[in-house]
């Protein structure tokens, strides 16, 4: 049994297990409940159960990459990008990253970006961007990424964090730069 609150006049509205199941072997999302006190329409929206194999596939699943150009900090390095939140900082030993890029750079934080890949309804993947509270900031083809601002990334955009210049690709990694990738680590 499931309780859920009007927004209107805040009574308790009970849903039986039995309803859930039906409305769940529907396959419906949404449904409308009426609240027996106030007579407000309320509109719910119930999600389906996951399946194992669909979210073992999309773990797995490369989103596009990102490019570190080599500079007098670092050398070039490619990275592989997952649905989800990519956390890019600099690597230590210490400090925990999903992408940790080996530099010297003392202007890059070791949290210093996310980039975030999420699916639209119509299956298409969108990447965004924003600075994780960096002290020098995030730069996106020249423009200085305000705090908690999220930018919808396109293919080839340069990413700027410190003094270390990235390039965004949304096309995977070949297999050939992924073993390499997976064998420095």
């Amino acid at each position: 049994m499931r309780k859920i609150f009007c927004p209107k006049c805040d009574e308790e509205i009970a849903l039986s297990s039995a309803k859930l199941k039906e409305l769940r072997e529907r396959a419906d999302e949404r449904m409308s409940i009426i609240c027996p006190s106030c007579t407000h329409q309320l509109r719910i929206r119930i999600k389906p159960p996951k399946r194992s194999s669909d979210s073992e596939q999309t773990v797995d699943q490369q989103c596009g990459h990102i490019t570190i150009i080599e500079n007098v900090f670092g050398y070039r390095q490619l990275f592989p990008l997952y649905r989800g939140l990519n956390h890019i900082g600099r690597r230590n030993k210490d400090t925990k990253t999903d992408i940790p890029i080996i530099t010297g750079d003392p202007s890059m934080d070791r949290h210093h970006a996310i980039i975030k890949i999420t699916p639209t309804k119509s299956g298409r993947l969108l990447h965004a961007i924003a600075d994780d509270d960096s002290r020098v900031g995030t730069f996106v083809s020249g423009q200085l990424l305000g705090a908690k601002e999220w930018y919808n990334l396109s293919e080839g955009d340069i990413i700027t964090l410190g003094a270390t210049t990235i390039i965004f690709s949304k096309e995977p990694l070949p297999d050939e730069a992924l073993g390499s990738i997976e064998g420095e680590n």
